[in-house]
């Protein structure tokens, strides 16, 4: 289309901007496909090859996200790992990842056991009524990531209307409001810059900026410490002085929202899937009961619960969290495969949801079926077509 590209179709509510580009990429042969979003052009890469070299071996002329990235439009979103460039990414990421080790994870344990206690005992008590599975989740990913991130208790299953639960719901506008916000934050930063409206609701943004600064007076007055992002985010300031009380800010606002989202999402599409599917159901089941039986769960246990690992990989290849990968060039590259010249600044758009879709790669894509993860080498999954959490230096911290 001359003026508005190939977005009609996708602001028609013909497709979604996922399915959009999967179509594109089903429409047309070749290792990439070439659409355009008003006058400026993006480059939908299919290959698996190709997809290593940007996002693993030629990583360094591929760095950043197509986000737009504005701190004085927005400086939450743009002071957040999700948004950074490239070198203020590699120093904050590089200090966050210490998050994610094994002794942290580990530690915070304690904190997700209390977690699902409170989520038994909340079931417990409703036996004999109806459960709204999106609400049930929502309401432990919100306990779950309001302790591990604020190190506070968001009292999501004692209290009915709890207050964490309601802005961690406003966080990320939902419906078409969202759809759009996320689009246009990274195909329309021309509508973002005219209309000034940020990635994240700034109602939220300020009662979790006065959770986390009130968190942060007290763990700095009274010495207490509990391993959690806080105490880490602390240290990095302490340590290092190049993270003002803004940047920590924006990581914690980021780890809750995009924890928050994808965890109460994925443990609903599993269960809905486990209900659907009585012969996987029964198999968990079975390697709880024999794997765990009345001892505590612990990550040794989690470690050993091999099939319902396969089931999480499966839920995350299904319905993937990251519907495309984004990247963008950041000077002329070359590519091997094809002799084409990719010129400095072009938009990169990886189609995660079309790659776990393509039979090519994954042998009847609609089924669910988790022994497809059982690591039989017979049937490899190239992990260049399996992206739940992107891969290389910039894949997903929490994977």
């Amino acid at each position: 289309k001359l003026i508005v590209g190939n977005i009609i179709e996708i602001f028609m509510g013909k497709y979604s901007p996922a399915k959009y580009v999967a179509h594109l990429c089903n429409e047309r042969e070749g290792p990439y496909v070439g659409f355009f979003i008003l006058h400026k052009p993006y480059l939908a890469i299919k290959d698996p090859g190709i997809i290593k070299r940007i996002l693993v071996r030629d990583f360094q002329k591929f760095p950043d996200k197509i986000f737009i990235n504005d701190k004085s439009i927005d400086p939450t979103f743009s002071n957040s790992l999700l948004s950074l460039g490239n070198a203020q990414w590699r120093t904050v990421r590089t200090r966050l990842s210490r998050i994610f080790s094994p002794a942290k994870v580990k530690a915070m344990q304690v904190y997700t056991e209390r977690c699902a206690k409170s989520l038994r005992l909340y079931i417990d008590g409703q036996l004999n009524e109806r459960l709204n599975l999106k609400d049930l989740t929502t309401r432990f990913s919100t306990e779950v990531v309001f302790s591990c991130v604020f190190g506070v208790n968001s009292n999501c299953f004692k209290e009915k209307q709890s207050m964490c639960n309601d802005y961690a719901h406003k966080i990320f506008p939902k419906a078409y409001v969202g759809l759009f916000k996320g689009f246009s934050y990274i195909f329309l930063p021309q509508l973002v810059k005219i209309f000034k409206y940020q990635f994240f609701d700034p109602t939220a943004c300020d009662f979790f900026q006065n959770v986390f600064s009130d968190t942060i007076k007290h763990r700095e007055i009274s010495g207490v410490r509990r391993n959690d992002l806080v105490d880490i985010l602390i240290d990095i300031k302490n340590q290092s002085g190049s993270l003002d009380n803004n940047a920590l800010l924006a990581q914690a606002i980021a780890f809750l929202g995009v924890g928050h989202e994808t965890i109460s999402a994925i443990i609903s599409l599993t269960i809905y899937e486990l209900c659907i599917n009585q012969d996987i159901q029964n198999r968990i089941r079975e390697e709880i009961e024999t794997v765990v039986g009345e001892d505590d769960v612990t990550s040794h246990t989690i470690d050993n619960l091999k099939f319902l690992n396969m089931v999480v990989c499966e839920s995350l290849r299904k319905y993937p969290v990251i519907p495309f990968i984004q990247r963008k060039c950041v000077e002329d590259y070359f590519i091997p495969e094809t002799g084409a010249v990719l010129e400095r600044g072009t938009s990169i758009i990886i189609p995660t949801h079309w790659l776990h879709y393509n039979p090519e790669f994954f042998n009847d894509p609609y089924k669910y079926n988790p022994d497809r993860f059982n690591g039989d080498t017979s049937i490899p999954i190239d992990p260049f077509v399996y992206l739940p959490f992107s891969t290389g230096p910039r894949a997903c911290l929490g994977q």
